[in-house]
């Protein structure tokens, strides 16, 4: 016998039966497939970035990288049922307007492009200040007037020099991690100080089964590569003086010992003669 199905009843089936676009199971298929196509997947950040700016990146990275915008539910969709597993990692990450990253390049290099093209600007009021903001001693650009007194406010020691206002000491005007006061803001724009940074914020990277975040990344590839040579040659120098037969230790020594031998033919001949 068939079953009468109520009206109200027809309808929420009609919505629980919602056809899925097409365009979204093509985002999704195609976010799934760049899983396991590439060797470094980033999540980064979007919120506050100018779409310039984003183009303006794109642009420079050219086709070192892939970028993919899609929604967050598409995104979360898409690496859950991927065959690759650690991408859900990312998930536990993902922020309110995310993107993607794919590339071979890895997960340092990958940040040190987008740190190369950070771009500095002015600070707006309650932006969180990124680092300590300061202002240093010199000359500045103010005739004297009211500004005295709002230099005085932030703590900003300052006196009449040639008829322009200097500043006479160092001073902290925003502490890292604190909001930019209103007269903060306007103070350090008309000094021409552009504390902040805008650019691509790259949240967490992950190359392999490595996943690295920001803080993890964000080093001074040229200040490791110093300190790495300077460490081998110390622990080079090292083994020599304590003649730890090493490879290089031994070739090192018996190059050495050659050059004191020769040195010495002249006074061995001179003896003889």
């Amino acid at each position: 016998m068939k079953k009468n199905i109520a009206p109200k009843q027809k309808v929420a089936n009609a919505k629980k039966a919602k056809v899925v676009p097409a365009w979204k199971k093509s985002k999704v298929d195609e976010i799934k497939k760049l899983t396991t196509s590439y060797s470094t997947i980033a999540l980064i950040d979007l919120t506050s970035l100018p779409a310039k700016q984003l183009q303006i990146v794109r642009k420079k990275l050219g086709e070192k990288v892939k970028f993919v915008i899609a929604k967050k539910i598409l995104i979360q969709k898409a690496f859950e049922s991927s065959a690759n597993q650690k991408v859900k990692e990312l998930l536990l990450h993902i922020g309110k307007e995310p993107a993607l990253i794919f590339t071979n390049l890895n997960a340092f290099e990958l940040f040190g492009q987008f740190k190369k093209n950070r771009q500095n600007t002015p600070a707006k009021t309650g932006q969180l200040a990124p680092n300590d903001i300061w202002v240093q001693a010199g000359p500045t650009p103010f005739t004297p007037g009211p500004v005295i007194s709002e230099l005085a406010q932030l703590k900003i020691k300052a006196g009449v020099v040639s008829g322009k206002i200097e500043i006479k000491a160092p001073a902290l005007v925003v502490e890292q991690g604190k909001p930019v006061p209103q007269l903060a803001a306007s103070i350090l724009a008309r000094l021409g100080i552009e504390p902040m940074q805008i650019g691509v914020t790259l949240v967490a990277a992950l190359e392999g089964t490595d996943l690295y975040f920001a803080k993890v990344l964000d080093i001074d590839l040229d200040k490791t590569k110093t300190d790495i040579q300077t460490a081998h040659m110390d622990a080079f120098k090292l083994a020599v003086e304590l003649e730890i037969m090493s490879k290089e230790v031994v070739e090192y020594l018996i190059a050495k010992a050659e050059r004191e031998a020769k040195a010495l033919e002249p006074l061995i001949s001179n003896q003889a003669h």
